[in-house]
């Protein structure tokens, strides 16, 4: 199953279908009731500025993961601010992949796309309850890193901390 990435602001459509699966997203984050999340329909007035954000902000960038062509997921992909200091390059900063294109490679491979994309210090963080993603991320991170990666906990947040080099264009 092929996955490749687009970028969500190129597409009204993209845009639209984010907004629709986001609700998704949110739900399944709320049900570890870590409190580091809201509850599903918490804010549903600040959800669309939130989304605008990510379509506005220059120094982010939303994907829609497409498997086999189709609409399977979006990532965003943030550039820390310097202060209080630059810890990471960049941050994985949402991840979500819908229901049927899941345990099919989808996430793995649109996250490869993604480190390899964008060389440089990363940073992935979780809510520490969230156990299918700690899992996914470990698993995808150690496999990308060869195993080369920082763990820390703190504040009900687990953080994986790795390098990316950009890919060696092939020799003739």
């Amino acid at each position: 199953m092929p996955v490749t990435l687009r970028d969500a602001r190129d597409s009204e459509a993209d845009r639209d279908w984010i907004r629709g699966v986001y609700r998704d997203y949110l739900a399944e984050l709320s049900t570890s009731r870590s409190g580091l999340f809201p509850a599903l329909g918490e804010w549903p007035a600040r959800e669309e500025e939130f989304l605008a954000g990510w379509f506005n902000d220059p120094s982010a960038h939303p994907f829609v993961i497409l498997a086999d062509g189709q609409r399977a997921g979006f990532a965003l992909v943030a550039r820390p601010a310097d202060f209080p200091r630059r810890t990471a390059d960049y941050r994985m900063a949402e991840f979500f992949v819908v229901d049927r294109a899941r345990r099919r490679g989808v996430g793995a491979g649109a996250a490869t796309l993604i480190f390899t994309r964008f060389a440089g210090q990363w940073e992935v963080l979780e809510d520490e309850y969230n156990r299918p993603a700690l899992a996914f991320w470990r698993r995808v991170i150690a496999q990308h890193c060869a195993g080369r990666y920082a763990e820390t906990r703190e504040a009900g947040e687990v953080r994986h901390c790795f390098s990316t080099v950009a890919p060696r264009p092939p020799i003739d």
